[in-house]
């Protein structure tokens, strides 16, 4: 099960994790998994287009993702809002592959 977390501090993103893989299929036939991967890549490579790369900071190693903003900026909060309402969105279809951890 994919497992993801957006922690908040004053109503804002502060850091991002997500971990696990969803066995919705098997290894590269995962619509979930591959779902979650465009949507985190989609945002990663907002930020750098947006130029705001040296706001964050972040690991993704084995499809593990851990990302901390360490210079908050509107662009990149929208971002991330935006990432989570895409996860959470698919969590609603998929609640038995991918869940919010609170």
């Amino acid at each position: 099960m994919i497992q993801y977390f957006f922690y908040y501090k004053n109503n804002i993103i502060y850091k991002v994790t997500i971990k696990g893989h969803a066995f919705y299929s098997d290894r590269g036939k995962d619509i979930i998994c591959a779902s979650v991967s465009t949507a985190v890549l989609m945002t990663l490579n907002l930020i750098e287009i947006f130029k705001l790369q040296k706001n964050i900071k972040y690991s993704l190693k084995k499809g593990n993702l851990i990302l901390k903003v360490l210079i908050q900026d509107l662009i990149i909060e929208n971002l991330l809002k935006n990432l989570e309402y895409s996860l959470r969105d698919l969590n609603k279809k998929y609640v038995n592959n991918l869940i919010e951890k609170k």
